[in-house]
């Protein structure tokens, strides 16, 4: 919320939601360097299948057999052809919206219970004109709300923020 203070500056008075990056990058730092490529994998061995030639019919030639081949060889690749597309603009995409709209729930969900469980402190904060902060950490969703419009009514009334910040510590 935006509050006007009686001297004319602008406040804005928010509960933060985002982490502590800083924290986060100092504990979890190393995912951020490259890691050494590896070899490749193990080599497999070509399975080297030998299937049935399939033998000649009686009653027909070779370039009929060639023509059967042909029509049913191309059909297959036609149809992967078709495939491939269908999977690359269609299938893969959704795949990937639903494993995001999962992953992004699952996060929402964890990062609220680990709030709750370990009750971890809302960072209460106030930014002025010329770079002007006032934090607060406050333990609970509503206590951090109610602390939030006491701030900000605190500062409409023209208390300066010093004192603001010190009566919520």
């Amino acid at each position: 919320m935006t509050v006007q203070a009686l001297d004319g500056a602008a406040w804005r008075v928010r509960v933060v939601w985002e982490p502590r990056w800083r924290a986060l990058a100092r504990r979890f730092g190393g995912w951020r360097r490259k890691r050494k490529d590896r070899d490749g994998g193990p080599d497999f061995p070509d399975p080297g299948l030998d299937l049935p030639s399939g033998g000649h019919h009686s009653g027909g030639g070779f370039f009929d057999d060639l023509a059967d081949d042909l029509v049913v060889g191309i059909a297959i690749i036609i149809g992967m052809i078709v495939f491939g597309l269908l999977f690359w603009w269609l299938l893969l995409p959704l795949l990937l919206l639903i494993l995001d709209v999962m992953i992004v729930v699952l996060l929402v969900i964890a990062g609220v219970v680990g709030r709750v469980l370990f009750r971890r402190p809302w960072l209460v904060e106030a930014t002025g004109p010329q770079g002007g902060l006032v934090t607060t950490e406050v333990v609970g969703w509503r206590a951090a709300l109610r602390t939030r419009d006491e701030i900000a009514d605190k500062l409409r009334l023209g208390y300066r923020p010093e004192d603001v910040a010190a009566a919520h510590r």
